[in-house]
């Protein structure tokens, strides 16, 4: 295995933003490959209530089987490799600003340059030791508050107050109830203002193209069966949260 023959490889899965660097865990230096996966194909957004990451397949599964098949390429030269996808141990993001993938904004995002925060991250940790590391990016926030003045509750500085985790309470306060503001599940208020996110490129990943079925009115989601929720929501990085969390945010919406 060679440096070029990996990045190559990564570079064909139609993967461009990603990093490759040494990183100590639990007393043991690994090389880590840090990559983002945008999601955005920039569709006119449809602003019912979910946020844009939520109207594609689940990204779990998504970024999962692209992350094995760099697994598998460095199992077949004799390597371990580990994929790791969301809930996990590493601090992924400090990962991801390391290895110069992004930075992280002022909303705790990872900010790349070419898709804006509208990515998901995946990393690969393996005992390949690779002659050329990445290196950090310039943090573009600077003095720019736009972020946190857009977040309409104060959620940047206080996660219980974000909207995008009030929607996924199991159980709600009439205060925070008032505070979902018609958001179904998800927010996009903090990425919407962002600066870096005004000319980005549209996601090369086909399996993140958006679900027509995730654009329709609130009032529809308010009176979904099972049927539909266990046939299509579930896809969704949305159907974990089960059906009726769900449905319990599209009424508040609709009453709005």
């Amino acid at each position: 295995m060679t440096d070029e023959k990996l990045r190559k490889y990564i570079n064909d899965l139609d993967l461009d933003t990603f990093g490759i660097i040494r990183f100590e865990i639990a007393n043991q230096m690994k090389t880590i490959i840090s990559i983002a996966f945008p999601y955005n194909h920039l569709d006119a957004n449809s602003e019912n209530g979910f946020s844009i990451y939520t109207k594609r397949l689940d990204y779990h599964k998504v970024v999962r089987s692209y992350l094995d098949k760099i697994c598998n390429l460095l199992i077949a030269d004799g390597f371990c490799a580990t994929a790791y996808v969301d809930n996990n141990p590493l601090p992924e993001k400090s990962i991801a600003e390391l290895a110069g993938v992004g930075f992280i904004g002022k909303n705790g995002l990872i900010t790349t340059e070419k898709y804006g925060s509208y990515v998901f991250l995946g990393e690969v940790v393996t005992d390949f030791i690779p002659t050329k590391t990445d290196v950090a990016i310039e943090n573009l926030c600077g003095s720019c508050t736009r972020c946190t003045n857009a977040c309409p509750t104060g959620g940047i500085q206080d996660i219980t107050q974000c909207i995008s985790f009030i929607t996924q309470k199991k159980r709600l306060t009439p205060d925070e109830v008032d505070l979902l503001d018609g958001q179904i599940f998800g927010c996009d208020a903090c990425q919407d203002a962002c600066s870096c996110n005004r000319h980005i490129a549209k996601s090369p990943l086909p399996e993140f193209a958006t679900l027509d079925f995730m654009n329709y009115a609130p009032a529809f989601y308010a009176e979904m069966n099972d049927q539909f929720f266990n046939d299509f929501i579930q896809q969704t990085s949305c159907g974990w949260r089960g059906k009726d969390i769900i449905v319990r945010n599209a009424r508040k919406a609709i009453e709005n």
